[in-house]
């Protein structure tokens, strides 16, 4: 069946295989932008923050601007160099990548937190393969200023109980300015 299509197609005069490719071309660009661009915008689309209406728990002076929005991400586990793949770490980075900027864009929260296990090899990396993973980390997740970030360290990122060091603890809290001691509030909340 194959090779009936193909002799069909060398059958045809020059334009109308021009005319064909070129609809091959548009079609197959239309489905890859389709599926690696727009279905962020698609799906997150349809995402909404719940509406807060007024009841026994807000006082008179709350209003929707003491309403806080929060995302809430967790494991994402950043490929390293040791158990990563280039093209699964191309795949996911790009995936991870869209959909939080989509999402940022669209529903603009307040603060993002990410619960920990940003990084899968965290708990081996050199210090060079740390450097490069923190980079790809900036790039992907960076933020407006009007959004806070707020990283929870896991153990893929410094470790198990005994594989942790104060330097690789010390290394993710000056790298997220966030010690696991730390309590937030904000908006009250």
């Amino acid at each position: 069946m194959l090779s009936s299509s193909s002799t069909t197609v060398k059958n045809l005069p020059l334009k109308k295989r021009l005319y064909f490719l070129l609809k091959l071309v548009c079609f197959v660009s239309s489905v890859l932008i389709f599926c690696e661009f727009l279905i962020y915008y698609v799906v997150i689309f349809q995402c909404r923050w719940p509406e807060v209406k007024g009841g026994a728990h807000m006082g008179k002076k709350e209003t929707s601007t003491s309403v806080l929005k929060a995302i809430i991400l967790a494991d994402t586990h950043l490929l390293g160099e040791i158990k990563g793949h280039w093209l699964d770490k191309l795949r996911r980075e790009w995936q991870m990548e869209r959909s939080f900027q989509t999402a940022l864009w669209l529903l603009q929260p307040d603060i993002v937190f990410i619960l920990g296990d940003v990084f899968d090899e965290g708990k081996w990396s050199s210090p060079q393969a740390w450097a490069d993973d923190v980079r790809r980390f900036r790039k992907m997740f960076k933020y407006p200023v009007s959004t806070e970030l707020v990283v929870i360290v896991g153990n893929h990122d410094i470790g198990f109980h005994y594989e942790m060091t104060a330097y690789k603890v010390n290394r993710f809290e000056k790298l997220f300015n966030f010690t696991s001691g730390k309590l937030i509030t904000r908006k009250g909340i």
